[in-house]
C-alpha cells in the first residue's frame, strides 16, 4: 500500500469515534505499519507512532494487551508506543519489558526509578541487562526481584552492585545459590560469603575454589589488597596483653593445636581465639564470629586450611561447640565431614581471609 493510502488510514483512525470501528482500524494500521516501516519516511513513521499511542491509550485492556504482544518482540517498532505500553499495567507491560530490544537503558531506568516492583521484576528477566540497569535494580528492587536478577546469567554486574548483593544475601538466603553461580561474582566476594552461607552453598564455594584458574585467583587476591578494612569491632578486655602473649609463644614455635586445646580447657577463650587466628593467619574478628555463631562448618574449613588432622579438629569442636551433642557418637560424624573438605579448596578460601589480615595489619601501622 502507498504512503498516501497509509496516511489516509491513519487520519481515518484518528477521527473515528466508534470503539469497535477504532479497534478494527487499529489492527489495519498496525498491519500497515509492519508492511511499510522500511519504506516510510522518518516523519511518516513518527505519525504512525503518535496516532498509535493516542488511540491505543483509549482502548480497553484486551486491545492494549494485544498491541503489546504484537510489538514486544519486533526488531523495529514505534518507540513511543512501546514506552507507553511498558508503563501500562503489568499484564500489558510484561511482554514489552521482557522482550523489546527497542527499549534502551534510559527507558528501563526510568521505569525502575518510578518504583513499580512488578515492572522491575519483568525487567530483571530480560535476556541481557547492562551493568547500569542492573545497578538501578539493585538499588530499587525488592528481594523477590533481586533473586530473579541474580539468577539471570545475561545480567551484568559491576563490583559495587555485586558487593551489595552479597551483603544482602546474608539475610536474604535465597540470593546465595544463584549469586555463587553467577560469572560476575568476584572470587574474593564469593569467599566472604562462606562465612554466612548455607551448607549447600558453602559446598559449592569450595568446589568453585577448586575450579578457579591460579592466575584468576591471584588477580582476585590483588583486588582484595586494594580494599579498606572496617576496624570498628570492639576488642575484649585484655586483648592487647593476650596478643603479646600469643605472638611470643608463636615466635618460639610453641603454638600448636595441643596448646589451643589447653587454652580452651583452662577457660582461656581469648587466648584460644587469638591462637587459632595466629595459626590460620586470619584476623581475630573472623575467628571470633565463627565461635560466636557456633559455626562448625567454618571452624572445620579453618582447621583444614591450617593442616590439623581430623582428631585434632574433633577435639577442638567438642570443646568449643555449644550445639554438638557430645554423647551420641557425634565424633564420627565430625570426622567424616572434616575429611570430606578438599584441603586445597580450604586453603584457597583461607587465603582470601589471610589477605584481609595482612591488610588490617598494614593499615594499623
Amino acid at each position: 500500500m502507498s504512503s498516501t493510502a497509509s496516511l489516509k488510514k491513519l487520519t481515518e483512525l484518528a477521527s473515528e469515534t466508534s470503539s469497535e470501528r477504532r479497534r478494527e482500524l487499529l489492527r489495519d494500521v498496525t498491519d500497515l505499519y509492519f508492511a511499510n516501516q522500511n519504506t516510510c519516511s522518518t516523519i511518516e513513521n513518527e505519525h504512525f507512532d503518535e496516532i498509535l499511542c493516542h488511540v491505543t491509550s483509549e482502548m480497553q485492556t484486551e486491545v492494549r494487551k494485544e498491541m503489546a504482544l504484537k510489538f514486544a518482540s519486533k526488531p523495529k517498532a514505534p518507540l513511543q508506543l512501546l514506552r507507553q505500553l511498558a508503563n501500562d499495567e503489568i499484564d500489558i507491560a510484561g511482554p514489552v519489558l521482557k522482550h523489546s530490544a527497542i527499549l534502551q537503558d534510559q527507558h528501563l531506568q526510568e521505569i525502575i526509578t518510578s518504583g513499580k516492583q512488578q515492572h522491575m521484576q519483568m525487567i530483571s528477566t530480560r535476556e541481557t541487562l547492562s551493568a547500569e540497569v542492573t545497578s538501578d535494580l539493585v538499588e530499587h528492587a525488592n528481594d523477590q526481584t533481586l533473586v530473579k536478577l541474580a539468577s539471570n546469567s545475561g545480567a551484568r554486574f559491576n563490583r559495587q552492585s555485586m558487593q551489595k548483593m552479597v551483603s544482602k544475601s546474608e539475610t536474604v538466603t535465597a540470593l546465595q545459590a544463584p549469586l555463587v553461580e553467577h560469572e560476575d561474582l568476584p572470587a574474593d566476594l564469593m569467599n566472604e560469603m562462606y562465612m554466612f552461607a548455607e551448607k549447600k552453598v558453602r559446598e559449592r564455594i569450595l568446589t568453585r575454589n577448586q575450579e578457579i584458574d591460579p592466575k584468576v585467583l591471584e588477580e582476585a587476591l590483588s583486588k582484595v589488597k586494594n580494599k579498606t578494612i572496617d576496624k570498628t569491632e570492639q576488642r575484649p578486655e585484655g586483648y592487647q596483653k593476650a596478643c603479646f602473649f600469643i605472638d611470643a609463644i608463636h615466635a618460639k614455635g610453641q603454638l600448636d593445636g595441643v596448646g589451643l586445646i589447653k587454652f580452651e580447657r583452662a577457660n582461656e577463650r581469648l587466648s584460644f581465639t587469638l591462637g587459632l587466628a595466629k595459626l590460620a593467619n586470619v584476623d581475630y574478628g573472623t575467628i571470633d564470629r565463627v565461635l560466636q555463631r557456633d559455626d562448625v562448618d567454618a571452624l572445620a574449613l579453618i582447621c583444614r586450611g591450617i593442616g590439623f588432622d581430623a582428631a585434632m579438629f574433633v577435639t577442638i569442636t567438642l570443646l568449643v561447640s555449644r550445639s554438638a551433642d557430645k554423647n551420641t557418637g557425634i565424633a564420627a560424624d565430625l570426622r567424616e565431614a572434616y575429611t570430606s573438605i578438599p584441603e586445597d579448596a580450604a586453603k584457597r578460601t583461607l587465603r582470601f581471609w589471610q589477605v584481609r589480615q595482612k591488610l588490617e595489619t598494614a593499615q594499623s601501622v
